[in-house]
């Protein structure tokens, strides 16, 4: 089926760890928490699409979320209903798979099931 994944990178801007993981493992889907974006700040990934919810402008740094996928692969961005920061996918690489990425500071109290739809 491929490699998925997921890390909370703290800021992805500060790059190579990023680079060595991909290049070593070629995940179908890479899932990222805290990746510290602004959305006037690009993210490219050659072979990768992207869907992002991104750190809110004039914000301490926290937060922000990403999932890229292959291009080798069909996928499709999910809607979700919420004001968490989440972004959803679905991956069709031999099976459908629904993959989600979403961040939730250690303060934060929220309930699932009252907050997160598709």
């Amino acid at each position: 089926m491929g490699s998925f994944l997921s890390w909370n990178c703290r800021d992805i801007r500060s790059g190579q760890d990023f680079k060595d993981l991909i290049n070593y493992f070629h995940p179908v889907c890479i899932v990222l928490q805290e990746a510290f974006l602004l959305s006037n700040i690009p993210l490219k990934l050659h072979g990768y699409n992207s869907i992002r919810k991104d750190t809110t402008a004039g914000t301490t740094h926290s937060g922000g979320v990403c999932i890229f996928t292959s291009s080798l692969y069909p996928s499709t961005p999910l809607a979700l209903n919420t004001s968490l920061p989440a972004v959803a996918v679905q991956n069709h690489n031999r099976i459908l798979v629904t993959v989600f990425s979403f961040y939730l500071p250690p303060h934060d109290v929220v309930s699932f099931l009252h907050h997160l739809s598709c």
